[in-house]
């Protein structure tokens, strides 16, 4: 088999954080996509924000149960697992899940933050598979701070409008405060070490989630923003334990190891039947 990304490619994702490739989804994934993503907007789950209609919208949904089977199902016709294989050199991928975006008329951007701080994952084999379905400017798009997949773990943002860096977990959990990025590249351009690209349909961006990140707002050219992501996990992916105990933050039970216990803070992140002595 032809190899899927190129050396330089993998090593940009390995140094930087964030990798493009261009062109590679055909237009009958790219069709199954775009109805995925209709189904999405027509089917909100429980943890969706916003609102889909109207003349502006700022709507995410993420990781919907009812939607699962169906993006599972995408993933396994498509060469995605293929592709995050290819990118770690590593002999498991699994789906973890889908976050759907729609923006359109007056919208807000995605404010810089990490999703590792939401969420109890960890290691290098992690990956965000950001999907455009329309035409987008870097300014647009996804953005990430060049190498910050490979340090600090900052608290995470409440997306608040009037203050994008005020803190999610605050004292209980022990976090630095995020820098205020888009305060510091209004002042010098040069502040922050800024990776990002245009792209179009058929284009796929790659970037780790502990990578600190950002979504662009509509603006005179973009009158709507549509976009998927699509989460996977290899070979050195673990359960952290780095989520602070923080009362009606995250109500959910711990994640089941498909046994009689749960998952603990370093355990490798998928079912125990993958598990090789050595991974």
């Amino acid at each position: 088999m032809s190899p899927l990304l190129t050396q330089q490619q993998k090593f940009d994702f390995e140094q930087d954080g964030i990798v493009k490739l261009p062109n590679v989804i055909e237009e009958n994934l790219l069709t199954r996509l775009n109805q995925c993503f209709e189904w999405s907007i027509a089917n909100p789950g429980p943890i969706a924000v916003g609102n889909p209609r109207g003349d502006n919208i700022n709507f995410l949904d993420n990781a919907n149960p009812k939607a699962y089977k169906m993006y599972s199902d995408l993933v396994l016709e498509s060469n995605f697992g293929a592709i995050a294989a290819e990118l770690w050199d590593s002999e498991y991928v699994g789906f973890f899940a889908e976050q759907v975006f729609l923006k359109q008329g007056k919208s807000l951007p995605t404010y810089w933050h990490q999703d590792t701080v939401y969420w109890p994952l960890g290691g290098e084999h992690w990956a965000n598979f950001w999907i455009p379905l329309v035409e987008m400017t870097k300014e647009q798009s996804v953005r990430i701070v060049r190498g910050s997949h490979k340090g600090i773990m900052y608290d995470g943002s409440t997306f608040n409008p009037k203050d994008p860096t005020e803190p999610l977990w605050g004292a209980a959990g022990n976090f630095p405060r995020l820098p205020d990025i888009t305060a510091d590249l209004e002042k010098d351009p040069s502040s922050w070490d800024i990776a990002g690209f245009d792209v179009a349909p058929g284009d796929l961006v790659i970037l780790h989630p502990h990578s600190i990140h950002s979504g662009g707002k509509n603006d005179d050219t973009l009158a709507i923003r549509r976009n998927l992501v699509l989460h996977f996990f290899g070979d050195k992916s673990y359960y952290s334990g780095h989520l602070p105990d923080a009362p009606g933050m995250y109500d959910h039970k711990p994640l089941s190891e498909g046994g009689d216990g749960f998952l603990q803070d370093g355990d490798l992140y998928r079912p125990a039947s993958m598990i090789r002595a050595n991974p």
